[in-house]
């Protein structure tokens, strides 16, 4: 008896729930497609009924950390463009050489210097960002402070750091078309740069001389202290261009042999790559991102910006130190209807602004999305509920139909634990879009999102799907 008295008052109980279900439960909820659900193919048979709830709150804020590690990465990164959403971006390569291990045994009367200059070596098709139709001026100068007498080399270079520069020691224009076999320059893939004879000169007397300068490489790094490549002063510039970090300086010199002249060099090559890293600027005056917060301190945590600062939309640029932060403020009260009875599954669909992204200005292929907490450090990464993997966003551009360019996660695992988070702070656990990598540090690429200012097929959704207690019309 005592268990048919508790199973009827459950029946009372379950009873007055829907009535107050009914009474309380608001709009905002429909009944999905079941015929192939999640992972597989579940249906309610007649005893299950699921809600989805699209409409929840997201806020978006734009997180900014001033420096990104830039070194080590095996591109050298030179250009500047002006992008609409983000401004004027300016990176330069700061790198150190070496001599080679062997000089040539030179002779007066059979060898004489011709001249310097440094060679390029362009990565085809990646990286580039921007409109390579324009030319774009390089320059070479001296670094006249050494590397090794700051005491952020031993923690590696980020891309704020730089060092004092020489007068420039040669300069060239030249257009790169990515997807060609050549630049402007008709030498394949290889961007030259006459330097200053003088210099050159100096150089091929040391080879001559077999000057320890040259033979000693410590003493070489600490009076040949590096060089910097440089988007040219006043050029138009608007592209952003990659190369390889086995270039080299070249000292050629001419052989004579039997009245036969034949055209040799003396290479100066990359010492390690540790020592060459991208210094980035960005000028965001008359952007969007004008408005961004900026840290006051070298300790403090990253600060973010809200999406109503900064043109109502959030941005992700990792090579600019900029990612998004989604947090879900009434997450919680979907727990709290009266006719939930558990979640079944999570989605985020992430739209790009239409018109913010073309061919030019390209999208990430690759997104992560991770967490995130009150001071906004990035977490661990969001695993599929279905999979267990890493997420990036199975982005497929379509620029004849933008607003069919999406980004979607499963994002199940997090909404579970947030949903019933009533910690102090839990307003401030959300997840963050940052590109994975090792894009994040190579590749010139950036994401714009829509905030719920926007109509609504054209900003970030959280579709919430859970078991209800009784079936929605």
């Amino acid at each position: 008896m005592t268990i048919i008295h508790h199973y009827l008052r459950k029946e009372l109980l379950i009873l007055s729930s829907f009535i107050l279900a009914f009474t309380f439960l608001t709009s905002c909820e429909k009944q999905p497609n079941l015929g192939q659900f999640g992972s597989s193919n579940v249906t309610d048979n007649n005893s299950a009924n699921i809600v989805v709830v699209d409409s929840s709150t997201v806020l978006l804020s734009t997180v900014y950390v001033d420096s990104v590690a830039s070194a080590s990465t095996s591109y050298l990164q030179v250009g500047t463009y002006r992008d609409a959403y983000m401004g004027q971006v300016t990176s330069q390569a700061y790198l150190q050489l070496r001599p080679p291990s062997f000089l040539p045994a030179l002779d007066p009367q059979r060898d004489a210097y011709d001249s310097i200059g440094m060679t390029l070596f362009f990565r085809k098709s990646n990286p580039f960002y921007g409109d390579t139709t324009l030319p774009q001026s390089f320059e070479v100068h001296q670094v006249v402070d050494t590397l090794y007498q700051l005491p952020s080399y031993s923690n590696g270079w980020f891309s704020n750091q730089y060092l004092p520069l020489g007068p420039s020691l040669g300069s060239t224009t030249v257009t790169i078309a990515p997807n060609l076999p050549y630049t402007s320059q008709n030498a394949g893939d290889t961007v030259k740069i006459r330097m200053d004879d003088a210099i050159g000169q100096q150089l091929y007397n040391m080879a001559y001389n077999k000057s320890d300068t040259l033979t000693t490489l410590s003493t070489f790094l600490n009076w040949f202290k590096g060089i910097c490549i440089t988007p040219g002063a006043g050029s138009p510039g608007g592209a952003m261009y990659g190369f390889f970090d086995s270039c080299m300086m070249r000292v050629y010199y001419r052989e004579n042999t039997n009245g036969v002249s034949k055209g040799k060099s003396i290479d100066f090559i990359l010492y390690t790559p540790s020592t060459q890293w991208n210094y980035i600027t960005n000028d965001r005056s008359g952007s969007p991102l004008a408005n961004l917060v900026t840290p006051t301190s070298v300790t403090q945590p990253p600060p973010s910006t809200p999406s109503s600062l900064t043109g109502n939309a959030s941005y992700v640029d990792n090579m600019l130190g900029l990612t998004t932060k989604l947090t879900f403020p009434y997450l919680s009260a979907i727990s709290q209807r009266p006719d939930y009875i558990g979640l079944l599954r999570a989605q985020l669909t992430v739209v790009p602004i239409a018109g913010s992204f073309s061919t030019t200005w390209t999208l990430p292929p690759q997104i992560g999305i991770y967490r995130t907490d009150l001071h906004n450090q990035l977490g661990g990464a969001i695993l599929s509920s279905t999979t267990g993997a890493q997420q990036t966003g199975n982005l497929t551009p379509n620029y004849l139909a933008p607003l069919q360019s999406t980004y979607s996660y499963d994002v199940t695992n997090f909404v579970a634990t947030q949903i019933n988070n009533t910690a102090p702070g839990a307003n401030q656990v959300g997840l963050m879009l940052s590109i994975s990598s090792p894009a994040n540090l190579t590749r010139w690429q950036r994401l714009a999102i829509a905030d719920q200012s926007f109509p609504t097929q054209q900003r970030i959704i959280l579709s919430v799907y859970y078991i209800s207690l009784y079936p929605h019309q």
